[in-house]
């Protein structure tokens, strides 16, 4: 008969929580990864914002972010990201320039000349609007982001009180001019700024002069026989 091998006693498996226990730190790896990625985030929105500030400078803000995306080369999936809607974009772009502008208004007002310091502002804000086509859009109120159109409104006003007011005190313009009418007259040489752009690009400053002279701001020195800017012929 054979022989059956004796049994060996085994040791029972140790439990679970008996092994030793291995620790893997994925902290330093999942930062530098979060800390790759807001670099790849922070160069697509610096792109896209590059991008954006050519385009509309260009043409307007008619154009789409789908129009951005071509523009920079990037995907839509990227620029949806950064900037989920057009409105925001354009609030995000315009922000800076629409500060600048505040602040010019402001020290218009304190120029020591109140009429150089009228004078000044109008021509600089002609000379915005005639480099960028967008933000002449966003000031004439011509966009479709309505919130973006209201904050021009209320960063500006401010500045362009102060600078009306100042004017009239001086006489360098009709006490009956409003805060308000500021704004009219920036509308009048910034659709100019367009009509004449690809015919006679400073011929805003022929307008300036009229509207000065109409304003009773003798002190201007700008007579009908010496304006600046060259005559539109009508053919």
């Amino acid at each position: 008969m054979e022989t059956m091998p004796p049994v060996v006693a085994r040791s029972p498996l140790s439990a679970v929580a008996d092994l030793p226990q291995y620790e893997l730190d994925l902290a330093p790896t999942i930062g530098v990864l979060t800390r790759r990625a807001q670099r790849d985030a922070d160069r697509d929105r610096a792109r896209i914002l590059e991008t954006a500030r050519e385009v509309f400078a260009v043409y307007g803000l008619d154009v789409t972010l789908d129009d951005i995306a071509r523009f920079g080369g990037l995907s839509v999936r990227t620029v949806r990201r950064a900037f989920p809607t057009r409105e925001l974009l354009v609030e995000t772009l315009f922000d800076q320039a629409l500060t600048d502008l505040a602040s010019a208004a402001e020290e218009a007002a304190e120029h020591p000349d109140p009429l150089l310091g009228f004078l000044g502002f109008l021509s600089e804000s002609a000379q915005v609007q005639e480099r960028n086509s967008g933000l002449r859009m966003l000031l004439q109120g011509e966009s479709t982001a309505p919130r973006a159109v209201e904050t021009a409104r209320t960063r500006l006003l401010p500045g362009l009180t102060r600078l009306v007011e100042r004017a009239r005190e001086s006489g360098v313009v009709p006490a009956e001019m409003q805060p308000t009418d500021l704004p009219a007259l920036q509308f009048v040489l910034g659709n100019m700024t367009e009509y004449a752009e690809n015919v006679e690009p400073e011929l805003w400053q022929r307008y300036l002069a009229i509207l000065l002279d109409g304003l009773q701001t003798t002190a201007a020195g700008c007579g009908l026989d010496a304006l600046p800017g060259g005559r539109l012929a009508l053919d």
